[in-house]
């Protein structure tokens, strides 16, 4: 398959998600949709992404299927820290387990991977991506949770055009590395993951909060935590909230 980096601008969207699969068949391998705004942007279970413009709002197309769709995230996740390394120096961002981008206790940009069915199989990942750049404080406020933008870090404006080119190249430099080496993309990954080792509350998806701490994060993407009682399992579903005393882990 054809694999590059080329970029496809939209005006408006219902959702750059919905769009890449709609069109998955004829965008090439690697290409990355970008829109101004959404009217339907969501996220993880169902949430909605408020989609203003000074934003953005991306969807990265994965035809060859190296590991576990998991894998689509650590490529989103890197990638967008790549970009941070380059247009803000010490931004002091990491990845929030599993899919966001936080800086402090407040969400940057969230990753949303989902995958494409052909003949009753799975046939490539579409990652959608949205990046909360030139959002001012009162459209933060419209936010359903604590967030930030670069704006508000900066106080500058970033130009979207230059972060969107910068972010199509490092999606498919990790998707390349993805593809050649699995290890080498999950130890990237794991090291931006800087709660671990540390306590956090874990909200499952059907069933009642609770503490423990983080111990570690397999290969597959599931969380190594430990009980209160020093019982030590699995958390493979669910969120994941930030503890005040973890504050700037």
């Amino acid at each position: 398959m054809e694999r590059g980096t080329n970029i496809q601008y939209l005006k408006s969207v219902d959702s750059t998600n919905t769009y890449a699969a709609d069109h998955f068949d004829s965008l090439n391998d690697g290409a990355l949709v970008v829109a101004e705004t959404q009217s339907s942007g969501h996220g993880r279970l169902g949430r909605k992404w408020h989609s203003p413009r000074g934003n953005i709002y991306a969807s990265f197309v994965m035809k060859d299927l190296f590991g576990e769709p998991f894998h689509a995230t650590m490529v989103s996740s890197l990638a967008v820290l790549s970009v941070l390394n380059d247009l803000v120096p010490e931004h002091g961002a990491y990845i929030k387990w599993p899919n966001d981008i936080f800086i402090g206790e407040r969400k940057l940009s969230g990753v949303l991977c989902e995958g494409v069915i052909r003949g009753g199989s799975l046939a490539g990942i579409i990652c959608g991506i949205g990046v909360n750049v030139n959002l001012p404080e009162e459209e933060l406020s419209k936010i359903g949770q604590p967030a930030t933008s670069l704006l508000t870090l900066t106080k500058c404006k970033i130009n979207l055009k230059i972060f969107a080119e910068k972010l199509a190249v490092y999606l498919n430099w990790y998707y390349i590395i993805g593809i050649n080496d699995r290890k080498r993309l999950f130890s990237l990954w794991r090291a931006e993951n800087r709660l671990i080792g540390t306590r956090v509350m874990l909200l499952p998806p059907n069933g009642t909060a609770y503490e423990a701490r983080i111990r570690d994060i397999s290969e597959d993407g599931k969380l190594q935590i430990e009980e209160d009682n020093g019982n030590q399992k699995e958390f493979a579903c669910g969120d994941v909230k930030i503890l005040p005393e973890q504050r700037g882990a």
